[in-house]
């Protein structure tokens, strides 16, 4: 009985590859020479195979057997659909960043247009990944190098980020590896399993925010222009970029009432200014308390007509129509006012404001600051690169955004409902999130200690305060 042919032979694939060494009747056809001829081939062999697209590609292999385990497995991730391109995971990380940014912005370009969130990613990348990644290939990733990365980024082992920056810094990465799974350039996410460094617990007394009297004490060691920003700021609750995008337009005397509608953000140093808030929750109304009302009113009383204008975002920022700003500036190159420049406004700056609440803070004194060393990346003006170096970082309490921690513990103080409480700091839910703001603000010692002692015999009578309520947290 004749004996079936070899499906290679019949199909010619997997295929030889000529090689000079080899003695096999393709070998010697394609290099003659004096080697002993040989009935198998001793060389590699050639894998070919169609792709989805109609494609004719092929894959070196070292052996026959080898050859044909990879058509089987490639023929079979195709009926599958499983199959994946492998050129498609040979470009670098910042290639795909290049591709994968615009799938997240929505094709919004235009830095002014991005959410706080996306500015903060975009910076991540800048800084954190792309000088480490930027050049590796996708197929090239690997899980132990990125969790070393992880590791060396953490402030604890001399990095640059606390343990909450870390974790937001590395979504960014594992989005991009998990959205590059996805449109099948690599077979899994090499970044899966990674641990992240554990967020420490902070002491009540460090979540507790500033009471009142000490954000008087803070306010009376600002300049003087400022003192009427942090009085509005601890009435409202507003987030520092809302009150430094506050247009007059916005402000109803007659209603008692604040519309954030926009807000002045900062992306790589400039100030823009944006049509919509943090989220479409920041897109609300706040209460003016009588304190508030007087505050700005006094302030409507000394503005100069323009101040009344209303423009769009598309305008510009039109320092004019601002309630906050920093001190009048003069424009350089100015010819106006006899070559004196053009005095204007200057929009308020979160770095410049920091330097003037930090020296606040120290001079009130009611400061609590941490100072860690860290590694910082430096740029050598010579050569141009950047090297590592040794820097310290300090962190400082209270912060400016601890005065929405103030409101909203106030708000808890007066029996405000969370739900009420959630609309009006600007939040997407409430529970957690205000939970998180108030619970820490509550003295529940003192209040067990005087619900346990009040009424026995010889204990010290306090004033009658508001009853124990539990605040949930999810």
């Amino acid at each position: 009985m004749a004996s079936k042919k070899a499906p290679a032979q019949a199909t010619n694939n997997p295929r030889p590859n000529p090689s000079m060494k080899c003695g096999c009747s393709v070998c010697l056809k394609r290099y003659p020479g004096d080697r002993t001829p040989t009935e198998e081939h001793t060389g590699s062999w050639e894998a070919r195979y169609t792709d989805p697209r109609g494609k004719d590609r092929s894959k070196t292999r070292p052996t026959y057997d080898d050859a044909v385990a990879f058509l089987e497995q490639t023929r079979t991730e195709m009926r599958q659909r499983t199959w994946i391109d492998p050129a498609r995971g040979e470009i670098t990380l910042s290639a795909w960043w290049t591709l994968w940014w615009p799938t997240q912005t929505k094709g919004e370009m235009r830095i002014e247009h991005w959410t706080q969130a996306q500015l903060r990613d975009e910076g991540m990348w800048r800084n954190h990944i792309a000088p480490t990644f930027g050049s590796v290939k996708l197929f090239e990733m690997e899980w132990r190098e990125t969790q070393l990365w992880v590791n060396a980024l953490h402030d604890e082992n001399g990095g640059p980020l606390a343990a909450s920056s870390v974790t937001k810094c590395f979504q960014v990465l594992d989005r991009m590896l998990e959205d590059a799974k996805r449109d099948r350039r690599v077979p899994f996410n090499p970044a899966e399993g990674v641990k992240l460094p554990a967020i420490k617990k902070k002491h009540p007394e460090d979540r507790r925010p500033p009471s009142y009297a000490q954000l008087w004490l803070i306010r009376h060691q600002l300049p003087e222009h400022f003192h009427n920003l942090l009085i509005v700021a601890q009435e409202t609750g507003l987030r520092f970029q809302e009150l430094a995008g506050l247009r007059w337009c916005n402000v109803d005397f007659e209603g008692r009432r604040i519309h954030v509608r926009e807000v002045l953000v900062e992306p790589r140093g400039k100030i823009k200014r944006k049509a919509y808030p943090k989220s479409d929750a920041g897109l609300r109304t706040v209460p003016m308390t009588g304190l508030a009302r007087r505050v700005l009113w006094e302030l409507w009383a000394e503005e100069p007509e323009a101040s009344r204008a209303v423009s769009e975002p598309k305008d510009g920022v039109c320092e004019s129509e601002l309630v906050f700003h920093g001190r009048n500036k003069v424009r350089r190159g100015s010819k106006v006012n006899g070559g004196a420049g053009e005095p204007y406004r200057a929009p308020l700056r979160r770095s410049a404001f920091r330097r003037l609440w930090i020296d606040a803070i120290e001079k009130a004194g009611v400061v609590r600051k941490a100072v860690k060393k860290v590694k910082a990346q430096k740029v050598d003006e010579q050569t141009g690169r950047a090297q590592t170096v040794e820097a310290e970082r300090t962190d400082w309490w209270p912060d400016f955004h601890d005065t929405r921690h103030a409101f909203a513990s106030r708000l808890h103080d007066r029996g405000v409902p969370e739900v009420i409480t959630q609309e009006i700091l600007g939040h997407e839910r409430a529970g957690e999130v205000t939970w998180i703001y108030t619970h820490a603000a509550a003295d529940y010692a003192g209040q067990v200690l005087a619900a346990l002692e009040d009424g026995k015999p010889g204990a010290v009578k306090r004033a009658p305060g508001r009853r124990l309520r539990a605040v949930k947290a999810a």
